[in-house]
This record gives C-alpha cells, sequence and structure tokens, in this order.
C-alpha cells in the first residue's frame, strides 16, 4: 500500500509543478518512472525490518518448546534497529528499479485509458452500477 500512496503524492507534487497537459508521453513516463523510484524506496524502507526477521527466523531453529512470538522477539532484540536494515542498499537498488518500471507501465496504462477524463453524461445509472465507468455518481437528484 505504501507504494501506491508515495507514488500518487511524488506524481501530484511534481505535476503541481509541471503542467502535465503540457507534458510529452516521454516525460510523463519519465515523471511515472521516477515517482514509481521513490514508491519503490518507500516501500524497501518499509517491509525491510520484517524480511530481515523472516530470514532469520527461518535460518535458525527454535529450542524445544520455544513459540514463534518469543524468537520473534528474541530475535529482534540481537539485530537491534540497525541490524534489521542489514542489506537495505541492495534492496533499495532491487526494489526501486522494479517498482520504478511498474509504475512507468501503471502510468502509461492510465493514460491510455484517459485518467482524469470523465465519461459523457449519457451514461445511465443502470451502466454506471454495472461497473461500466468509475468515477461517476450512481444518482443525481
Amino acid at each position: 500500500m505504501s507504494k501506491f500512496v508515495v507514488y500518487e503524492k511524488v506524481s501530484e507534487a511534481i505535476y503541481k509543478r509541471v503542467d502535465k497537459s503540457q507534458t510529452s508521453g516521454g516525460m510523463q513516463t519519465v515523471i511515472n518512472l521516477g515517482s514509481g523510484l521513490m514508491a519503490g524506496f518507500a516501500a524497501a524502507l518499509v517491509s525491510q525490518p520484517a524480511d530481515t526477521m523472516l530470514s532469520k527466523i527461518n535460518k535458525t531453529k527454535g529450542l524445544p518448546g520455544e513459540g514463534t512470538t518469543s524468537r520473534l522477539i528474541k530475535i529482534a532484540g540481537e539485530l537491534g534497529l540497525r541490524g534489521s536494515y542489514a542489506g537495505i542498499g541492495a534492496r533499495l537498488f532491487m526494489v526501486g528499479t522494479l517498482t520504478a518500471g511498474q509504475f512507468a507501465i501503471y502510468g502509461d496504462i492510465k493514460k491510455a485509458l484517459g485518467e482524469g477524463k470523465h465519461p459523457p453524461d449519457i451514461l445511465s445509472p443502470q451502466l454506471t452500477l454495472a461497473g461500466a465507468t468509475g468515477g461517476v455518481e450512481i444518482a443525481k437528484t
């Protein structure tokens, strides 16, 4: 979830300074890549401690009768905050670049589907309820 929030917020911040209607398709893709890279960095930072813990718990055997929760608490104590971010550089590179590519594609698909363009008012509520379009009021009074 953090990826989508960060992607949208970064894109919004860029488009507050740059007129989207004046940017070329290539520039919009560059903006999508940059926003996606920031989103990937956020996702990596959020998920790194949990992934480090998962890796450690899978590599070590628990003591007989030791529960998962107590093992996690013990591993967290051993790692500390600094240890839970071990290997973050490689993860930032991997997740950042993969996410940037995904969001470049996502942005291009949104553009191809006409993001921001509203459907004509001739659509009936029945079509809207069937899921024909998004962003249309279901009932007008």
